[in-house]
């Protein structure tokens, strides 16, 4: 789900263009910890971040109390599960590739059940980043992917309480690529370009965000058009 994780600081670009369709998080609906939206639906929702190819083989992690637990075990080395932040509602389905699964995927598993436990982002943050000193986590070794192509995603501009609502924002691919800046990729600061986002451009975890045209159950994203 850093959620991977789970897409949060460059969100906050689509703001703007999408702001009627958005509703602001409600005062009252942060912070709340995750809780476990039962086992059956936890499953079913995670499995629909990849394709059913990628997804039916991978291990599923579900929240039993304030942890994550592998609840189901896969056979492709991939690995899925539904992070959240600490918005009421936020629903962050993510499937991981392999090395995804050796690496990032813990520290979704520590960030979401941190916020379960009751920590702030703060905290969460503060936390995650002292874990990878001690080497409780580590960064990828080679090429990371995640998938966040659910059409049942409920995604938020940020993780903090000022975020808001974007719901179902697009289908997507995330591939690590430390230190990546839009300059490397031929990009501008007002570039136009909108198939492609950088997510923590410059830092140890910086991703690169890819739109795919189509949900994981194969139907095709509709856009509304342009005004």
């Amino acid at each position: 789900m850093s959620r991977l994780a789970l897409t949060f600081l460059f969100l906050a670009t689509c703001v703007v263009t999408q702001l009627g369709a958005q509703t602001p998080a409600a005062k009252s609906g942060y912070p709340t910890p995750p809780r476990s939206l039962g086992e059956p639906e936890e499953i079913a929702l995670a499995m629909t971040a990849a394709p059913e190819e990628i997804s039916s083989k991978a291990d599923i992690y579900v929240l039993r109390g304030t942890d994550f637990v592998k609840a189901r075990v896969g056979t492709n080395g991939c690995s899925c599960m539904v992070s959240r932040d600490l918005h009421d509602g936020s629903r962050y389905p993510i499937c991981f590739d392999q090395e995804g699964t050796k690496t990032t995927l813990l520290r979704e598993l520590k960030e979401s059940t941190l916020r379960a436990k009751g920590k702030s982002e703060e905290e969460v943050k503060r936390l995650v980043e002292a874990a990878y000193v001690s080497g409780e986590l580590r960064r990828p070794t080679k090429p990371a992917m995640a998938y966040m192509m659910s059409s049942q995603q409920v995604l938020f501009s940020s993780p903090l309480a000022e975020g808001r609502r974007v719901g179902a924002w697009s289908p997507h691919l995330m591939l690590l690529m430390p230190g990546v800046a839009p300059e490397q990729l031929g990009l501008s600061d007002s570039s136009k370009v909108d198939v492609i986002q950088i997510h923590r451009e410059g830092s140890h975890h910086a991703e690169l965000i890819v739109k795919v045209p189509a949900w994981s159950d194969g139907k095709a994203v509709v856009r509304a058009a342009a005004p």
